[in-house]
């Protein structure tokens, strides 16, 4: 298929035009493109916005409209992603997915992406908390892998408590980290087993982690 409509896609997240990209989407999906390349194209989109955040091209209200029409974009086509038919899939694997922040694009995208690639995902939610944590993966029962998206510098720290807090019961569950104020450096600082740069990083991580 052209790719043509896919980089209309990312062009109309990069300029928070919702209802074109909601427009382009269902064209994409009903001409039968593999939503799971959709969704990559609206996750790269988002990573233009966010790298013209910080020349400070772009300032905190686009971005906030340019995350709008990712969100309403992902509403059509998450409900499409099955799991690959290649063979590659995670068997029973469980996965753990939130955020200690109060935004979910990065978690809603990574989400999607690991129900394409097989896996089980339990969804805690944003404003996660330790005490959070701890009970909905204990009542969830058998995740292997915790997720976290980190959007924000100044949820660092609050990531770094759930960890913590989880390994004092768990010490079997790995915990991989992503979101744009994560790098490995910082993982490493609050005792993540692994930091994942983007969607397709995360689905890596957790087969990796989980023993697959």
């Amino acid at each position: 298929m052209s790719n043509e409509k896919l980089k209309k896609l990312k062009e109309m997240i990069v300029n928070q035009d919702s209802d074109d990209a909601v427009e382009i989407t269902k064209q994409c999906l009903s001409e039968g493109y593999d939503p799971r390349e959709i969704i990559d194209t609206i996750s790269n989109g988002l990573k233009e916005v966010g790298d013209l955040f910080e020349k400070k091209e772009l300032f905190l209200p686009e971005v906030m409209r340019a995350a709008n029409a990712a969100k309403n974009s992902l509403k059509l086509a998450i409900p499409f992603v099955r799991p690959s038919p290649d063979g590659k899939t995670a068997g029973k694997i469980r996965v753990a997915m939130g955020s200690p922040g109060p935004h979910d694009i990065g978690k809603t995208i990574i989400t999607a992406m690991l129900i394409a690639g097989g896996f089980e995902v339990i969804d805690l939610g944003i404003m996660l908390t330790p005490e959070k944590a701890e009970k909905m993966l204990q009542d969830a029962g058998g995740a292997k892998v915790l997720g976290l998206s980190v959007l924000l510098t100044s949820d660092t720290r609050k990531a770094a408590e759930i960890i913590k807090r989880i390994r004092t019961y768990d010490k079997s569950l790995k915990v991989m980290v992503g979101g744009v104020a994560m790098n490995p450096k910082v993982a490493a600082e609050i005792n993540a087993d692994a930091y994942g740069k983007d969607a397709n990083a995360a689905v890596k991580l957790a087969r990796e982690l989980g023993g697959q």
